[in-house]
């Protein structure tokens, strides 16, 4: 694409040649290629600025900045007021301004956001739309998946408008894409022209990049503002909200054309009647602005309701007739490492789940306890992340659990075992031996769980979930939480 027209698009002041041709979009110096933009972006520990030298040198066609600094003789230059915005501005310049072409909805909150933009783009595809979905788990499009190995639930604005591109190439009519507070506030999705906003909950959760709950609130509703000043694609902007939810208030006072909300009470948009809970999943009719569904759920957990409710009302807002909603929720059958269960004909249960802080991990616990005959043993650690509450994770397991295992979870840098004994400080009303144990070493952990477990017990290995690498102070290495619970079981015979 030629730089003039890159500029152009993006509202961004050309100084130099405008005829060179750009291949990609760069903000990673060390990434630079022949032909590349690079733009220079402030993060929270480098600035893209100082290495403007290294990515001209390395081949880039041109530098995108936003304030200055000397750029080597015969480079365009794009003058941005701010790079955070013009990376994404660009990046969907660059890549045809793809969302413009699709119906498009963002799905946030601190739990549930994965399950619910993967249950959202299953009932698209069964109600016979050609659907995409980018979440922490994976990329998908028309049914075909890709793991999201990025590190990142919401990737970079020229990934995410890449994606988006080779949805549209793909037919795709309406996508579904994974939302956190750092991409909002990090204007990584500031160029997806959003159609439906639609919100899990808001717990307080990442309070190490949010100085408070109401800052991090704050950071979840700009999608509201992004989808109610989105270009107008013949979708109702509309706003999904839990209403059984403390951001429910907040949230409701964001100026948007329509809100729906969901609850599993009356008096919301969305909620089930006549509701039946077992172990395995629910049953229940469910009331919409619309019209009711029967909803038959196979995903177990009362979150998982709560997740259907909000995934349907996010497909009626983008055209599903609600006759489609339950036979949608009918196929689901749950995204890998969300209360996965993990059966070889064990007389007992066993499953993953990416609960990872002290909330989480609570609530998953809570929702097992009710189907469990027998005892309930987890196998947890807390990762090196600063934000996360550790003697909170300890007195989770204290209090939900009848037998916990402390183990490792992504320590980086940091000694496991110290790690270890941060978590042990908030089960003190514990006896260790009798109520749980440390295993520093995650594999032998989860086989000593299975060893332990008899005819009744739940096990539930939690913290890894989906992901497929344990980053210690060695760098990344290869993971597979649901290969090493099969593998104990196995074991077990």
């Amino acid at each position: 694409m030629r730089l003039a027209d890159l500029a152009r698009g993006a509202g961004a002041v050309l100084d130099g040649d405008g005829d060179v041709e750009i291949s990609g979009i760069v903000y990673d110096s060390r990434r630079v290629g022949p032909g590349d933009l690079f733009v220079a972006v402030q993060g929270i520990h480098v600035d893209g600025h100082d290495y403007v030298t290294e990515a001209a040198a390395q081949g880039a066609a041109a530098i995108a900045l936003e304030r200055d600094v000397k750029v080597p003789a015969g480079v365009p230059v794009l003058r941005m007021p701010s790079t955070r915005i013009g990376l994404a501005e660009l990046s969907a310049e660059f890549f045809g301004r793809p969302s413009r072409r699709l119906k498009l909805a963002g799905i946030t909150g601190t739990d549930g956001k994965t399950t619910v933009t993967h249950m959202s783009e299953h009932i698209l595809q069964a109600s016979g739309i050609l659907a995409g979905a980018m979440s922490t788990v994976a990329f998908k499009v028309s049914g075909r998946e890709v793991d999201n190995v990025s590190g990142q639930t919401t990737t970079e604005a020229p990934e995410v408008q890449a994606w988006l591109g080779r949805m549209v190439d793909a037919g795709a009519q309406c996508v579904v894409i994974e939302t956190t507070s750092h991409a909002l506030v990090q204007e990584r999705v500031r160029a997806c022209e959003f159609d439906v906003a639609a919100f899990t909950n808001v717990g307080r959760d990442h309070l190490d990049y949010h100085a408070t709950w109401e800052d991090y609130l704050e950071a979840k509703a700009r999608l509201i503002d992004l989808t109610a000043n989105a270009a107008d694609k013949g979708v109702e902007k509309t706003a999904v909200l839990n209403r059984d939810d403390p951001s429910y208030e907040r949230l409701a006072r964001r100026p948007i054309s329509r809100r729906w909300t969901y609850s599993l009470k009356t008096g919301a948009d969305f909620y089930p009647l006549d509701l039946s809970i077992t172990g395995s999943g629910s049953r229940f009719r469910m009331k919409t602005p619309l019209g009711e569904t029967e909803v038959t759920l196979n995903v177990p957990a009362k979150f998982n309701i709560y997740n259907a409710l909000c995934a349907a009302a996010v497909c009626v807002a983008m055209g599903v007739p609600v006759e489609e909603i339950g036979r949608g929720l009918a196929g689901f059958e749950g995204v890998r490492g969300r209360l996965e269960p993990v059966d070889l004909g064990q007389d007992f249960r066993v499953y993953i789940d990416f609960a990872h802080a002290a909330g989480s991990l609570a609530s998953a616990l809570a929702e097992l306890r009710p189907f469990t005959q027998g005892r309930l043993i987890v196998v947890f650690g807390s990762t090196a992340r600063s934000d996360h509450d550790r003697p909170g994770m300890g007195r989770a397991a204290a209090e939900f659990s009848d037998f916990f295992i402390i183990t490792t979870d992504d320590p980086l840098s940091e000694d496991p075992v110290e790690i270890a004994r941060d978590v042990q400080a908030g089960a003190s009303s514990k006896a260790p031996g009798l109520d749980y144990e440390v295993v520093i070493d995650r594999r032998a952990a989860i086989r000593r769980a299975i060893e332990i477990a008899r005819p009744g017990d739940t096990v539930l290995l939690a913290g890894k979930g989906h992901e497929r690498s344990m980053r210690t102070s060695r760098g990344s290495e290869p993971w597979d939480e649901r290969a090493e619970a099969e593998a104990a079981i196995r074991e077990r015979g």
